[in-house]
């Protein structure tokens, strides 16, 4: 039995986008983001950013595994179902991701933004994922975990309904005591 998000599966179950307007989304999408990051990080940090990424690797100065990541307080703090923890600032956050905007390979994503700050709980620890394309197991390169209600409601993805999970690393949360 496969997970409903298989990629045969919904190859199957669903139609290809026929709008011919699809590369123009994408490069929509793109600008979007960068908009987005430049209103976290600020103009200047965004170009640092940028240029050290692409122009240092034009030249051979940096290799593409190097990361600005910032060492947080307690990065793996082993949550727990039912755990109440509150999500770091997006500037906080920026502060742990790569060159990739990633941490560890996992993207901190747009519709992430409105629960930075917010007290929640947690609903589950992922340690392991299967790959849609492909149907592989995979394991997390870092503690990850999964927070009750938090979903993506797909407005920075065209309007995607598919109300996906949102993997939180624990670098980007913090353990509180109480929901308050």
């Amino acid at each position: 039995m496969q997970c409903q998000y298989f990629y045969h599966n919904l190859i199957r179950a669903t139609w290809p986008d026929s709008r011919s307007a699809l590369p123009l989304r994408r490069s929509w999408y793109i600008l979007r983001r960068y908009v987005w990051y430049a209103s976290v990080l600020g103009l200047r940090q965004l170009a640092r950013r940028v240029f050290s990424s692409t122009m240092s690797g034009k030249f051979g100065l940096k290799g593409k595994g190097e990361s600005y990541t910032v060492c947080m307080d307690n990065e793996n703090l082993n949550l727990r179902p039912g755990e109440w923890v509150e999500t770091r600032s997006a500037k906080q956050i920026f502060a742990t991701l790569d060159a990739q905007y990633e941490h560890k390979g996992l993207q901190f994503i747009h519709e992430m933004q409105k629960f930075c700050g917010r007290r929640l709980k947690v609903y589950k620890k992922v340690d392991k994922i299967i790959l849609e394309a492909t149907g592989e197991m995979r394991t997390m390169r870092a503690p990850t975990v999964l927070l009750e209600d938090v979903i993506c409601d797909g407005e920075s993805h065209g309007g995607c309904t598919r109300s996906c999970f949102l993997f939180w690393r624990e670098v980007w949360l913090k353990r509180v005591k109480t929901a308050q």
